[in-house]
């Protein structure tokens, strides 16, 4: 979980974070807030890819609508994938370092987003307060769930084994789905400009 420099607030950064992702898919991508399902935040290691997604029903379709940060540097070859949008904004146009921020709207199945829900309904209400280790190699991922535009509940987690759910028995299943959720997204929106 890369933070900012100079910071040592994680929940503050990812506050931020979500804010300015959501101020680029106002700009960029229309939407009802009534039809959002959840959203999910993914900040990753191992230059996986930096999200933010909404999951919406829209006009009897499920679609995940998404923004990601990039930035190059002049010291990589590659692309990085990893990095806060906070970072991207703020290197919009710095002279070694460049960020961006792109968007996009992707159709998925309806069976995917079902799937999705099922998984966070099952989960407790009442979760361990140890949940996010804020570590340099932790995925961190976010979710939000809505119900009418309003948010009616947030799970914060780098430790998805920690996470406890409703049916005990299926807590294997459902932690793993849970630790491989910004995998699952990041193959639907892709890595890099796509």
């Amino acid at each position: 979980m890369r933070k900012i420099e100079n910071s040592n607030n994680w929940y503050s950064g990812y506050l931020r974070d979500i804010q300015i992702a959501q101020t680029e898919l106002s700009l960029n991508i229309g939407f009802d807030p009534k039809d959002v399902l959840c959203d999910i935040y993914s900040l990753p290691s191992n230059n996986h890819q930096t999200f933010f997604c909404k999951v919406i029903l829209e006009n009897g379709f499920a679609k995940v609508i998404y923004a990601k940060a990039i930035q190059n540097s002049i010291w990589f070859s590659d692309p990085i994938y990893m990095y806060r949008f906070e970072e991207a904004k703020n290197f919009a146009d710095h002279p070694v370092r460049r960020g961006r921020i792109f968007c996009g709207k992707k159709i998925i199945k309806q069976s995917a987003a079902d799937r999705l829900m099922n998984m966070l309904n099952a989960l407790e209400s009442e979760q361990p307060d140890d949940l996010v280790d804020p570590c340099v190699d932790a995925d961190f991922t976010a979710i939000r769930i809505y119900e009418n535009g309003k948010c009616t509940s947030e799970i914060l987690y780098t430790n998805a084994e920690k996470l406890r759910f409703k049916a005990a028995e299926e807590h294997s299943r459902f932690s793993d789905y849970m630790r491989e959720l910004h995998l699952y997204v990041e193959a639907i929106i892709g890595i890099g400009i796509c």
